[in-house]
């Protein structure tokens, strides 16, 4: 699996986006057990109690739509940039 493919998976597998017996190295984290779990429960929540007091629906209003997209966006650029640089420096340390 090239390092392009790579990261992108194990991305998908940490946010429960793979089958769970996809990968037994890459688990989903966004479980309530997981590391993920709490704050992706936290930013759903407070999206969903600014929405309600807004009047706004979630799924439709433009603002809150490219709020979330906007997040995920930042989260799998910071993982992919993570991962590259993880890459580098594991090569750096041969």
């Amino acid at each position: 699996m090239g390092n392009g493919i790579r990261w992108e998976f194990i991305y998908n597998s940490i946010n429960g986006l793979n089958e769970p017996d996809v990968c037994e190295w890459a688990q989903d984290e966004t479980t309530a057990e997981g590391i993920l779990g709490s704050p992706l429960d936290q930013i759903y929540q407070a999206r969903d109690r600014l929405c309600q007091r807004a009047g706004l629906d979630p799924d439709s209003d433009p603002d809150i739509r490219l709020l979330m997209g906007g997040f995920e966006d930042f989260s799998r650029a910071c993982g992919k940039l993570m991962y590259w640089y993880g890459h580098q420096d594991g090569a750096k340390g041969r």
